[in-house]
C-alpha cells in the first residue's frame, strides 16, 4: 500500500533511516525519530523500525561471533590445536568456512532487506519488518 500524501522530505528521511545500516548505524534513525516523533507518523514509523532492526542486527552479529569463538576454542582445545601442533585440523577449517558463509549471508541479507525497505518507504509504502513492524505500526498509528 502506498500513500501519495507523504511529503518528499518524509520519504527521504525514511529512506535514510533504513539506508543507515550501511553508513551510520542506529544513530541516524534514532536522531530522525527524536526530531520527527511529533511531526510525522510516517517518519516515526520507519525510523523506529530501522532503529530496532539495527539494534537486533548488531546483537545478533555479536552473539554469532561469540558463539563462533566459543566453538572455535572448544573444538581447538579438544583437538590439541593449541597444544603445540602447527597444523589446523580439518574440522576447524570446516567450522570456519561455515561460519564465514553464514556471516556473509546474515550481513548482506540484513543489508539487502534494509535497502529494500528504504526503497519502498521512499515510494510511500509501509514496509514492515518481521515481528517488530506490526508492534511499531500499532503503537504509532493507533
Amino acid at each position: 500500500m502506498e500513500d501519495s500524501t507523504i511529503s518528499q522530505e518524509e520519504r527521504l528521511l525514511s529512506l535514510f533511516s533504513h539506508f543507515s545500516i550501511m553508513f551510520g548505524g542506529f544513530f541516524v534513525p534514532l536522531i530522525f525519530w527524536l526530531i520527527n516523533r511529533e511531526k510525522s507518523k510516517y517518519v516515526s514509523f520507519h525510523s523506529l523500525q530501522a532503529l530496532w532492526f539495527q539494534i537486533v542486527y548488531v546483537i545478533f552479529i555479536l552473539s554469532f561471533v561469540v558463539v563462533f569463538l566459543i566453538v572455535f576454542f572448544a573444538v581447538g582445545s579438544g583437538t590439541g590445536m593449541f597444544g603445540g601442533k602447527n597444523e589446523m585440523p580439518p574440522i576447524m577449517i570446516i567450522i570456519m568456512v561455515i561460519f564465514y558463509i553464514l556471516l556473509f549471508v546474515v550481513i548482506f541479507g540484513a543489508m539487502g532487506y534494509a535497502l529494500y525497505a528504504g526503497y519502498k518507504s521512499y515510494k510511500g509504502a509501509f514496509v514492515k519488518y518481521p515481528v517488530i513492524g506490526n508492534i511499531i505500526y500499532k503503537r504509532i498509528y493507533s
